[in-house]
């Protein structure tokens, strides 16, 4: 055999133990499967978006340590909204605060969870999910200085912004057009802005107000004012108010009536109609309409929501044969809104022996809490420190946190600061409201974090 033979045979040799060692130490990945769990369809701006679900192997073993990524997904761009990093049963939990992309539109999103692999495991993603971050409405109401305005008078018109559930917000802009003439408006305070008018002419004033803020529609509406000429005509002054405001969907609401002269004597005897309509459509139609003290209440329960008109139209004062026709209309709006369910979130977390609870009163709730219970195992365990504005007490096995001036309004959140005995697992809580009646119980499990 010659030396390049033998060359040949030895290099042959050598790749093919070498091939054989690559073979050898080449490992599969572990496959991994992720899951996210069921997500709100629809959230406000500014909501809080909790985002949970498990990375294990194929065999169901929870993977540990692992860093999942919550995704939005689009045709042009990946977004990272949040990151989390798995437990030791593989469970991991993440939060974000949603937010609009463009001011003057929903945010349709398509959501998923990734996990990027490791040298030992596969990764992983779940299917998607659809998520809207809904516009908010604004809500803005326009109050006057009087009910009648006449030739020479100064009105002072008063606006007030808030959200659909009636907490005061400040535009961004403002726009203020007075009988087509832009005009400046005075701040009162958070959301509250007011106009004085020149002295008044007959026969109209309007007032047109175009607002901006992120994450609500745009507000474009106008508010009109009549001005009557002054003369010596009989002429009916209308005290007009109701309640609950907001009127809600199927509750009753009860609307009140109190009829005064032109020098604000009360007027006992007056002839009128009440109506009240939804478009075009009446819902109630009284005509003829006596008073007796010039007083009257009437109550009313509205199937729909929407928006309603009350028209109280005068007909006239005074008792036949003495009685006086009168031709005057007031018309008021009405805003009937849906009841939110309420809905109280409640997530713990425990350190050691430091356990955080946290509290959240959701966005759309139409109600504030002002007493919460705390019902532990064993409560001589646990040592509760009261936030600012709540004062601790016992009632029986719990816990008892009330306010009366610093409740967890509708969008809010209370925490709590716990030092624990031993690991809680769990405990019962209820919220009510300030005149005690219970809006929400239940069992919230506490999610346990090692120390390292």
């Amino acid at each position: 055999m010659n030396v390049f033979q033998s060359l040949a045979i030895s290099l042959g040799t050598i790749l093919l133990l070498s091939g054989i060692l690559v073979t050898a130490n080449a490992q599969p990945k572990v496959l991994t499967f992720l899951t996210l769990d069921p997500i709100p369809s629809e959230v406000a701006s500014g909501d809080e978006v909790s985002f949970t679900g498990t990375l294990t192997t194929g065999s169901g073993a929870g993977l540990a340590g692992m860093t999942i990524r919550i995704i939005e997904e689009s045709p042009t761009e990946s977004i990272v909204l949040a990151t989390a990093v798995t437990d030791e049963n593989g469970a991991y939990a993440a939060t974000w605060n949603a937010e609009l992309k463009d001011p003057q539109r929903d945010r349709i999103m398509t959501i998923i969870a990734a996990f990027a692999g490791q040298d030992k495991y596969s990764a992983a993603k779940t299917g998607t999910t659809g998520l809207t971050v809904a516009i908010q409405k604004m809500k803005v109401v326009f109050t006057f200085d009087k009910r009648t305005y006449f030739s020479g008078d100064v009105a002072t018109f008063t606006i007030k912004f808030s959200s659909p559930v009636g907490l005061p917000i400040a535009p961004e802009s403002i726009r203020a057009i007075y009988d087509g003439r832009t005009v400046n408006l005075t701040r009162q305070s958070e959301g509250v802005y007011i106009y004085k008018t020149p002295a008044l002419t007959p026969p109209t004033h309007t007032l047109q107000i175009i607002a901006e803020k992120h994450g609500y529609k745009l507000f474009n509406d106008a508010t009109t004012i009549t001005v009557f000429a002054r003369q010596v005509l009989p002429t009916i002054r209308l005290d007009f108010s109701w309640s609950p405001k907001p009127v809600m969907q199927g509750t009753a609401a009860s609307f009140a009536l109190a009829f005064a002269d032109i020098n604000n004597v009360v007027a006992p005897f007056v002839n009128y109609d009440f109506v009240i309509k939804k478009g075009k459509e009446s819902v109630l139609d009284l005509k003829g309409e006596q008073t007796l003290n010039g007083t009257a209440v009437y109550t009313h329960t509205f199937a729909d929501v929407g928006k309603y008109k009350v028209t109280v139209k005068i007909n006239g004062m005074g008792q036949a044969p003495d009685l006086t026709p009168i031709t005057q209309s007031f018309d008021f709006d009405i805003d009937v809104i849906k009841a939110a369910a309420f809905s109280v979130k409640v997530k713990a977390m425990q350190k050691g022996d430091a356990l955080r609870i946290a509290f959240r009163n959701p966005t759309l709730a139409t109600t504030s809490v002002y007493t919460l219970h705390l019902i532990f195992e064993d409560p001589s365990k646990v040592k509760v420190r009261a936030p600012s504005g709540w004062e601790l007490g016992t009632d029986a096995d719990a816990i008892v946190l009330t306010t009366g001036n610093s409740p967890i309004e509708p969008g809010k959140d209370l925490r709590l600061r716990i030092k624990a005995q031993g690991t809680v697992d769990s405990f019962d809580w209820k919220a009510m409201d300030k005149f005690g009646n219970e809006l929400k119980s239940g069992t919230a499990k506490v999610r346990q974090i090692k120390l390292r």
